[in-house]
């Protein structure tokens, strides 16, 4: 039929942008069966995008894919890691271009 078109076809218009890192923790300790929530935000703190991870070493490695139609200016990281051990997470939002953000300890 003329004129429709494919989802391969809105594939190629559409781009995105991947963000990526490392996160890790300053305590030398052995975790397992931990889950990371990582969420990429803009300036005004909207969530553009984000995953979940299982994570059974740290460092451990990231990648979040956002939409670029959704960018507009600075990108900014908030990452949460919960392991039987403890919480830890950002306690301000860290710039998206850095490689490795560094997670603090959460007290509960």
């Amino acid at each position: 039929m003329p004129g429709r078109r494919g989802l391969g076809d809105y594939a190629e218009s559409m781009g995105l942008l991947t963000v990526s890192g490392s996160l890790t923790i300053r305590e030398r300790i052995a975790i397992s069966d931990a889950v990371a929530t990582v969420k990429v935000v803009d300036t005004q703190g909207e969530v553009l995008a984000g995953t979940a991870l299982a994570v059974e070493s740290v460092p451990f490695s990231f990648e979040v894919a956002i939409d670029e139609e959704l960018v507009d200016g600075r990108l900014l990281v908030w990452a949460f890691l919960r392991t039987s051990a403890g919480a830890w997470g950002t306690v301000e939002l860290a710039p998206a271009d850095r490689d490795e953000i560094v997670l603090t300890r959460i007290e509960e």
